[in-house]
């Protein structure tokens, strides 16, 4: 199953209808693997677990259609033996959801799909990513972003659409850069990202742009021990091509459930996968794509020279 992104703001209606959080729906898929695993129907769950009520209310829990009492769900999981690490799991779930800030729900700048992106990488233990013409956004530097966003805002056909792009520039901006914060924290998943040899020449805002994005690259690449920078060659495309131009794997701490894969098309639209078939597939491309990758050390070097040749 997969999720389509709505076109960028204005491109199409959205529905007033409130989606599931996807942090809630990770809780509740939790919730009816492990039911199922004791081979229990809902009824049988509701009777071996009288606090979570009725039938229907476990439904919506594992639905994520009402909203989920911690304790009810730590509650349900015991008696359905989940391990400490699925407790912790779902509990740091529903720790996000309450902690979530106002831009990782669907809104006029985040649509629900994005949102769901937004919310798994802030319970994954890592997240992998594949880029072919851009630096991934958890590293860009504020000024390569804006100048991203803003090729977004020139490329509008009418001055009333890029008014409505500028006003919106800003804070999608914010949101990028507030995203960039998950790396800073204490319990940061591991970042791997491989990058095709052509993102490092595309002047992206021009040299002094480009030049400034390589140098914070080659920092986090040596300095930030879970943040793996891998460049792709050109040469090691002859061996086969990748799957999608902009692939991002997010596996959380219980890789048993709540995978996913989004692929994104720049500035368009994108899909998060959650078929299982589906990511296997996006991740044998990706682990793929890793094993081709220059070394750290050449990584490393290959940046040196390309912010050298920026600097004549």
């Amino acid at each position: 199953m997969s999720a389509r992104i709505v076109r960028l703001p204005g491109q199409g209606k959205k529905s007033s209808r409130s989606a599931p959080h996807p942090l809630a729906r990770t809780v509740g898929a939790l919730m009816k693997q492990h039911r199922e695993e004791m081979g229990w129907t809902q009824g049988d769950a509701v009777t071996a677990v009288p606090t979570m009520g009725s039938v229907p209310t476990l439904s919506r829990y594992e639905t994520a259609s009402q909203p989920q009492d911690p304790s009810k769900v730590e509650a349900f999981l015991r008696a359905c033996r989940a391990p400490a690490e699925v407790l912790e799991e779902a509990a740091r779930c529903l720790r996000r959801i309450k902690d979530s800030p106002s831009w990782a729900n669907p809104s006029d700048v985040v649509s629900e799909p994005l949102a769901g992106l937004f919310a798994l990488e802030a319970t994954s233990k890592v997240i992998r990513t594949y880029q072919e013409n851009v630096i991934p956004g958890m590293l860009q530097t504020r000024t390569y972003a804006k100048a991203l966003m803003t090729d977004v805002v020139d490329a509008q056909p009418t001055a009333e659409r890029r008014r409505i792009y500028r006003e919106l520039l800003a804070r999608r901006l914010e949101i990028r850069l507030r995203r960039q914060t998950l790396l800073d924290e204490e319990d940061a998943p591991l970042f791997e990202a491989v990058l095709a040899e052509a993102v490092l020449i595309m002047e992206v805002g021009g040299r002094n742009v480009l030049r400034e994005q390589l140098i914070q690259l080659l920092n986090l690449a040596l300095h930030r021990p879970h943040i793996h920078i891998r460049i792709l060659p050109g040469t090691a495309l002859h061996q086969g091509t990748a799957l999608h131009p902009s692939m991002v794997l997010l596996k959380p701490h219980d890789e048993s459930v709540g995978r996913a894969v989004y692929l994104e098309t720049r500035n368009r639209s994108g899909d998060l996968l959650v078929d299982d078939e589906e990511i296997e597939m996006y991740q044998a491309s990706l682990d793929d794509l890793w094993t081709r990758t220059l070394s750290k050390q050449d990584t490393t070097d290959f940046l040196v020279h390309h912010i050298k040749r920026l600097c004549d």
